[in-house]
């Protein structure tokens, strides 16, 4: 009965979690591109200030699984999202190309400071409770994320016609409060932010590179108009 109920608050804390972040960072992800071009921004150069998110992805991911070692997984949760509201604040006070380069190479770093990082710290509950991965749970989130993520980009466009910043601060007031959020989730929950044990750190380390690449957010948006 006791591992039912430990099962079912991590499925929970899985979910919300997964649910709010993706929620508040895809109510940006179509606008990028309408909000560079409304800037002045001209649709080659858009494309080479897009392609800073990548370099900001891979250089995200080296230290991903150390930091989470090192400080536990819920405080690199937390930090990801106020890089990327740092990144979409960015976006509010500097309009030029540079900057919006720079925007995007923090964004980049967020994401992937967040890709793995929730699911290794749901697998060490997992584990510390000696209850079973769940191919059902994993399911579930993917329907959440897609859910949200549809979600998210329709509130994104709506707001995006009342005005071009309008998103922005949606998404980066929201992610702001996200590591707020976090605390009082895992309070509610009787859950404590976790380390990888030595032995362990390498094994982690690597999961948040897979994680990454296999993570379904990925690859929505690759396949998402930024």
């Amino acid at each position: 009965m006791r591992l039912k109920s430990v099962s079912f608050k991590i499925a929970v804390l899985f979910l919300v979690f997964t649910a709010v972040f993706t929620l508040f960072r895809s109510s940006m992800s179509g606008i990028f591109s309408l909000f560079y071009a409304k800037n002045g921004i001209l649709d080659a150069n858009i494309s080479s200030i897009k392609s800073f998110q990548n370099i900001g992805i891979m250089f995200g991911l080296l230290p991903a699984g150390y930091l989470a070692d090192k400080v536990g997984r819920l405080k690199v949760l937390a930090l990801s999202s106020l890089v990327i509201a740092t990144s979409f604040f960015i976006l509010i006070l500097f309009r030029n190309f540079f900057f919006f380069s720079m925007a995007e190479l923090l964004y980049g770093i967020g994401l992937a400071l967040n890709s793995g990082t929730l699911l290794a710290y749901v697998t060490d509950l997992q584990e510390q409770n000696e209850i079973a991965p769940s191919s059902k749970l994993m399911g579930m989130q993917v329907i959440v994320l897609n859910l949200t993520e549809l979600i998210g980009g329709n509130i994104g466009t709506w707001l995006f016609g009342i005005k071009d910043t309008a998103p922005i601060w949606f998404a980066m007031l929201g992610l702001v409060l996200y590591p707020a959020f976090i605390w009082l989730m895992t309070s509610f929950l009787s859950f404590s932010d976790n380390r990888a044990s030595s032995k362990k750190k390498d094994k982690y380390n690597i999961k948040n590179i897979v994680g990454f690449f296999r993570n379904p957010d990925l690859k929505l948006k690759c396949n998402t108009k930024c």
